[in-house]
């Protein structure tokens, strides 16, 4: 099976415009394709319109908390992606949440740049290993004819 070498594509939605022009072409610069959104139902459309490996969001786009709303609409549209939090205003309150919605990882603003890119690829190569590893499971109880567990 030849390895998928395609730039990996990141789904990065906040409304400081500063940051959309500054962070999404770094992260360009790391092998990533960036798309970068301004607001909720922007986001909301990139979703159902194109498939991604990775959501990086702001947690209060224009509301607080409405970065979650962005998350649970990835985590249903496309369950495979590995969803990131970006946020200014950190608190337990939303950290809990985060791991109840399943974010892969936390990050507070400024974020360092090479702990992000960092933190991608290692939640990238994770959730490829699990997925390889699910699918020659599959593969070996096919051979082996045997239950699934």
């Amino acid at each position: 099976m030849a390895k998928d070498t395609s730039p990996r594509r990141i789904l990065f939605v906040d409304d400081e415009e500063g940051i959309r022009l500054t962070l999404p072409p770094i992260l360009t610069e790391h092998g990533f394709t960036v798309t970068a959104i301004g607001n909720v139902s922007d986001a909301l459309a990139q979703i159902n319109r194109t498939k991604y490996d990775v959501l990086v969001s702001d947690l209060n786009i224009h509301e607080p908390g409405d970065g979650f709303l962005v998350i649970a609409a990835m985590h249903l549209r496309q369950p495979k992606c590995v969803n990131l939090v970006l946020t200014g205003y950190p608190a337990l309150d939303t950290a809990v949440k985060g791991i109840r919605q399943e974010i892969a990882d936390y990050f507070v603003k400024p974020v360092e740049i090479e702990e992000l890119v960092k933190a991608i690829n290692l939640k990238l190569r994770l959730k490829s290993l699990r997925s390889g590893h699910v699918t020659a499971s599959r593969e070996r109880r096919k051979r082996t004819n045997a239950s699934p567990e």
